[in-house]
């Protein structure tokens, strides 16, 4: 198993680190902005059983980064997959297949605890639309139309699927676009095989589809599933290439690249099926599908740099796409009331990360800070999560919190 013999993670400002090792690409502001919610995936653990000949189902999890706190967020006989969380951290954008059907997909949303979901596309006949993406402002989203009778094409709808028209449409098959932070650029991959589905590339065009750019294409490759960085200076990507000699099975890896097609990495390194990589939210980690083939997968963390950190699931069938949900940092200026179960909770072993640790002890952080007669609690639920927010009394409201961690509301 991957990660053998690896110092233990330490948590350090809002993100998990390995002793002696550090991403040097992760900005002040990427890791001040934002924090690491859960994390949504698909899994076949729950199968409907719809009956001999069907179709498999999968449905929509979501899992604390720690490996913790597994909740089923659908539960449909048919197939949902593609979870997309929105900007804000508080909707699921993701595709559900129609009953009976292999090809019609329709697009639906739902809160982040799950929930009544709302279909918001009515895709004709024949088509499908697949694979949601949140515009980085959240005023829309990106998906892909296709059908047996037309090219898959990248389009764009409201957020409840308003006014669904035709974006860009590049020669071939397209399949996961994505907006960079900027909304400069999207990326998607290309099938490039003249018959057939089997090789792809990575390209990147501007918002209206004009300057496409090539990014990584190894010839007769799948290059696909690509990912930006938060900072939009980075993509992972999903390959069975060797570019460099470290995938000499030829099986899937993860890659990452800059956005300009250059520096190119292979992240894994095994004799593994890896598949479907998603950026943490403050750019440090990356999260993917691992197991020893494709119909069996497992939810991994890594760094940004290759280092195996955690494996958040392990189930004997396949779970899949992972996305990882973000948070915004908290307004010091919101007043939240502090539930009293959270006064005195022995926090060592629930929730998340804390940020900005290196400001207080950690024994302040096992459950003592929060009664403490020189701090005040303010507690934010949000995301399925609760926001933990502790200042000094009587301290401005504008300044920077002493401290502000995420913990899990059925912990306790």
């Amino acid at each position: 198993m991957q990660g053998r013999g690896r110092g233990a993670p330490v948590c350090l400002d809002g993100r998990t680190a390995h002793r002696g090792e550090a991403d040097p690409t992760a900005s002040a502001e990427e890791l001040d902005s934002v924090f690491n919610g859960r994390i949504a995936f698909t899994s076949f653990r729950v199968d409907h059983d719809p009956g001999p000949g069907t179709l498999f189902n999968g449905d929509i999890f979501s899992i604390a980064p720690t490996g913790a706190d597994l909740r089923q967020l659908t539960d449909d006989p048919g197939y949902d997959a593609q979870s997309d969380w929105s900007p804000d951290g508080t909707t699921i954008a993701y595709r559900i297949r129609k009953p009976q059907s292999r090809v019609n997909f329709e697009i639906a949303r739902m809160p982040a605890s799950g929930g009544r979901r709302a279909i918001i596309t009515s895709t004709p006949t024949g088509l499908a639309s697949s694979m949601p993406s949140w515009y980085p402002d959240g005023s829309a989203l990106l998906f892909r139309l296709s059908g047996r009778a037309i090219d898959a094409d990248i389009w764009t709808m409201g957020p409840m699927g308003e006014d669904p028209r035709l974006l860009i449409a590049p020669p071939g098959e397209q399949w996961y676009p994505s907006f960079n932070r900027d909304m400069s650029r999207i990326v998607f991959a290309t099938t490039l095989s003249p018959v057939g589905d089997t090789d792809r590339g990575i390209f990147t065009s501007a918002a209206d589809g004009s300057d496409i750019r090539l990014v990584y294409d190894a010839p007769g490759i799948m290059d696909t599933a690509p990912a930006w960085s938060p900072d939009g200076r980075r993509i992972a990507f999903e390959s069975n290439s060797d570019p460099t000699g470290g995938n000499p099975e030829g099986d899937r890896e993860i890659f990452i690249v800059g956005a300009d097609g250059t520096g190119v990495r292979q992240l894994t390194s095994n004799a593994e099926h890896d598949e479907g990589p998603a950026f943490s939210p403050d750019g440090t980690m990356l999260v993917y599908s691992g197991g020893r083939d494709e119909q069996h997968g497992d939810i991994r963390v890594m760094t940004t740099a290759g280092v195996f950190i955690r494996q958040l699931t392990d189930f004997d069938g396949r779970d899949e796409s992972p996305d990882w949900q973000p948070i915004p940092a908290p307004s010091t200026t919101r007043n939240c009331q502090s539930p009293a179960d959270l006064v005195g909770r022995d926090l060592r072993s629930r929730g998340m990360p804390c940020r900005k640790a290196r400001r207080l002890v950690v024994r302040w952080l096992e459950g003592k800070l929060l009664d403490h007669p020189r701090t005040q609690v303010r507690v934010d639920a949000f995301g399925g999560t609760d926001r933990v927010i502790i200042t000094r009394p009587g301290s401005n409201p504008d300044r920077t919190p002493l401290v502000t961690f995420l913990v899990e509301p059925s912990a306790g």
